[in-house]
């Protein structure tokens, strides 16, 4: 799964003042065919529709790592005499763009293979999509480092650090390992300069975005029991759906429910608006009727709505206005967040 990040996103993370500046740059790189600037469809970005008789434009990450490669090259002497504030700069470009890179394929792939200590691992498909590169480019790659040290100061591979072996016997990589064949990729491959481009920042900065996430990982049942228990103080401890208080003489079960289901979008796990407080019992019918599906917001509106008719009743005006709040706020949520699009940018 990719992502495309828009024009004005685009604009933000380059540090740019307006989308016309973007498109100046972008008409430069496609002025010249035969230079070393190049931006392919498909792989550094997609026309979006027009406007105004200009072709508009969505962007990759590896899109935006190009650009802002060329604007690195560009910069004056003199900003680059600042030297650590640009390091700085570039470095935490890059690990937004691969973080972001790195939490789609661990959405679609559903977390981490194996955690070991401060390593976490991924499948060889994952590795790949997380590069960019293909079987036989990685292969390739892999072979080299089988060398002991393909270049200069640069160690193999080894297993239970670099690479692991699954159950059914396939390689998975750490961090350590993609960063090892990033950097290889960088320095012996015949892939293109723009691709070298995205490589060299996943190799900068891999295992600082692994680290990150399994420091996440770690923490998620506590940031997520956090979040139910503000949610519920936000409701006042009361039903979005029937209405029903708890209070200290009548104890009502309540659940935070996650309407996009936490075991594929741990991204909105902790996210407040994506947790509906309703009546235990509700929630358990609700996943009775669901089954093992991962669910959405637009299967719990249809439990309400269509399944389970007697949640709200027709007759009452604060009933029908709790269904219109609820219809709101998941309608809303299921378009922000459907087809796997990320909670940040």
């Amino acid at each position: 799964m990719r992502e495309l990040l828009t024009a004005q996103e685009t604009t933000k993370i380059l540090g740019l003042r307006t989308s016309t500046q973007l498109y100046k740059i972008v008409d430069f790189f496609d002025s010249d065919p035969d230079d070393e600037w190049d931006l392919v469809e498909g792989e550094h970005f997609e026309f979006a529709g027009s406007s105004g008789g200009e072709k508009k434009r969505k962007f990759y990450e590896e899109g935006v790592e190009v650009i802002a490669e060329y604007l690195d090259k560009d910069t004056p002497t003199i900003i680059k005499a600042l030297g650590e504030l640009v390091t700085r700069k570039r470095r935490k470009r890059k690990q937004l763009l691969v973080s972001r890179r790195i939490t789609q394929e661990l959405i679609e792939a559903g977390s981490l293979v194996k955690v070991s200590g401060e390593l976490g691992f991924v499948t060889q498909r994952t590795c790949i999509s997380i590069l960019q590169t293909n079987g036989i480019g990685i292969k390739n790659s892999i072979k080299r480092l089988k060398g002991n040290g393909s270049l200069e100061g640069q160690e193999g591979i080894e297993l239970d650090k670099h690479f692991s072996i699954a159950e059914d016997e396939s390689l998975i990589w750490s961090q350590k390992g993609i960063a090892s064949i990033a950097i290889d990729m960088g320095k012996n491959s015949t892939i293109t300069k723009s691709r070298k481009t995205w490589v060299n920042a996943v190799g900068n900065v891999v295992e600082d975005c692994f680290k990150a996430e399994i420091k996440r990982l770690n923490a998620a049942p506590q940031r997520i029991d956090r979040a139910i228990a503000s949610a519920k103080r936000s409701a006042n401890h009361t039903c979005q759906v029937s209405g029903k208080r708890a209070t200290r003489s009548n104890s009502l079960p309540l659940d935070g429910h996650h309407l996009f289901d936490k075991s594929n979008r741990p991204d909105l796990a902790d996210l407040h608006e994506n947790i509906l407080v309703i009546q235990s019992p509700i929630h358990s019918e609700f996943h009775q009727w669901i089954g093992r599906k991962p669910c959405e917001p637009k299967d719990f509106l249809k439990f309400a709505s269509e399944v389970k008719g007697d949640l709200f009743d027709s007759t009452s005006s604060k009933a029908m206005e709790r269904f219109n709040t609820l219809t709101i706020k998941l309608t809303s949520l299921q378009k922000n967040y459907e087809n796997n699009h990320l909670r940040y940018k």
